[in-house]
């Protein structure tokens, strides 16, 4: 409204009004920036959430950030890995890839991602099940590290032997 790079839309989310003018300016905003995505490269995205299904095992939400997921692909998805067995798309009907800024639901998990996991396609299912296979390895070295609490008996005795001569505080 002032000029400048930074474009204003008026919105009322109680009424609705302004909503298409704040769409407009959006895919305006899109041309200007020309903000393409590349859906030849592998796809990555964030888990939005994720649930267990008894028929169909574990389902996630994931939002396709960048590059085309395909049915078929192996994935990894924070400590777990996959292929992607079946592929919904917003609606729930099933399709066959899913394009860049595309929410998809997901089939073929070999765990119960977090929200909030990165989402990435690799080249074999091999190496997915490796960097898998790696953070599920580091996550328990990491859980059974028995963590060191410093106590002030300990700072007590560290000081009397010299080893601190300040003891910063905030």
């Amino acid at each position: 409204g002032w000029g400048g790079q930074t474009i204003s839309a008026e919105v009322s989310a109680k009424t609705g009004q302004g909503v298409d003018r704040l769409l407009e300016m959006i895919l305006l905003q899109a041309e200007i920036l020309e903000l393409k995505a590349n859906p030849t490269r592998r796809a990555t995205g964030v888990v939005i959430e994720a649930e267990l299904d008894r028929g169909r095992g574990t389902i996630a939400n994931v939002l396709i950030q960048q590059g085309l997921l395909r049915v078929g692909e192996p994935f990894v998805a924070g400590l777990y890995s996959g292929r992607v067995r079946a592929l919904l798309n917003e609606r729930g009907s099933r399709v066959e890839h899913a394009d860049p800024s595309t929410p998809a639901q997901i089939t073929g998990f070999s765990g119960m991602p977090q929200v909030g996991d990165t989402f990435f396609v690799v080249e074999s299912e091999q190496v997915a099940r490796e960097i898998s296979l790696k953070r599920q390895q580091l996550r328990r070295e990491h859980d059974y590290r028995p963590v060191k609490r410093l106590t002030l008996e300990d700072i007590y005795h560290q000081i009397k032997e010299g080893q601190i001569r300040e003891l910063p505080l905030i």
